[in-house]
């Protein structure tokens, strides 16, 4: 008396396991750039009205801190 299971007919492979092509791996590749270069310029475009003011602030706290330094220079020399 057999107990042991029938055995299985292979099936065929799935998608999963199909390596693509050079080609394809080309196109997914360029479609994936696409994308992250168009999430990329959006998050910029929504980012420039808050971080504009931000960076003008931090440019004018840099012109005084080059300023002072550039005073101090001045005033050290004999």
């Amino acid at each position: 008396m057999n107990k042991l299971p029938t055995k299985r007919e292979p099936s065929e492979p799935s998608d999963a396991t199909v390596t693509p092509t050079w080609r394809e791996l080309v196109g997914r590749f360029r479609d994936v750039m696409t994308d992250f270069l168009e999430e990329g310029k959006e998050l910029e475009r929504e980012l420039e009205p808050r971080l504009l003011p931000a960076l003008k602030r931090l440019k004018a706290e840099i012109e005084k801190m080059i300023a002072k330094l550039e005073q101090r220079a001045t005033t050290r020399k004999p």
